[in-house]
């Protein structure tokens, strides 16, 4: 929605935050402003690095250690999980349950998944997927959290169906 203040980026607004340089108007082909393979790593933020080619059971980097920048200064937009857009996979967002595109690549996928030409898409949850929200703040460091009243009152909420169910 227009006035929306948090949102999923679009096919275009991700692609130009994990792949535009914006001192030049370059594109990059890697999500770590470069052409070239970004080195693979389990974890970490140096330059032209990328939580990729890691074996299914490792898992997901730390989101504070998911690789190198973009040139936004954005982190873990190549590697690490792959990333919902809010775009539809045909590109035409005309019916909410089809499926969403992805990009981004994940810790056990190769570097082709990362670059620039390429998107999957999907309709379901997966360990291997994810999502980034962005938001229209004009401070570059606000990021949307819930409150912690609301963390524990779900939780506790989540505790007392969870002790009924088992003493049935």
């Amino acid at each position: 929605h227009k006035d929306a203040y948090y949102f999923l980026p679009n096919t275009d607004e991700w692609y130009k935050a994990a792949y535009h340089d914006p001192s030049t108007g370059a594109y990059f082909d890697y999500p770590t402003g470069s052409d070239d393979i970004p080195t693979s790593v389990a974890s970490g933020t140096d330059p032209n690095t990328a939580v990729y080619d890691r074996g299914y059971n490792q898992g997901p980097a730390d989101v504070t250690e998911a690789g190198g920048l973009s040139a936004y200064g954005i982190m873990g937009m190549g590697g690490n999980v792959r990333e919902w857009e809010e775009t539809e996979a045909d590109l035409t967002n005309d019916t909410a349950s089809s499926a969403r595109g992805m990009r981004g690549g994940w810790w056990d996928s190769s570097s082709d998944n990362m670059s620039s030409s390429y998107r999957s898409s999907s309709y379901s949850a997966f360990p291997t997927r994810g999502f980034r929200v962005a938001s229209v703040a004009s401070d570059e460091n606000v990021i949307p959290e819930p409150g912690s009243l609301l963390v524990w009152s779900l939780l506790g909420l989540a505790g007392f169906h969870v002790s009924r169910r088992l003493r049935k």
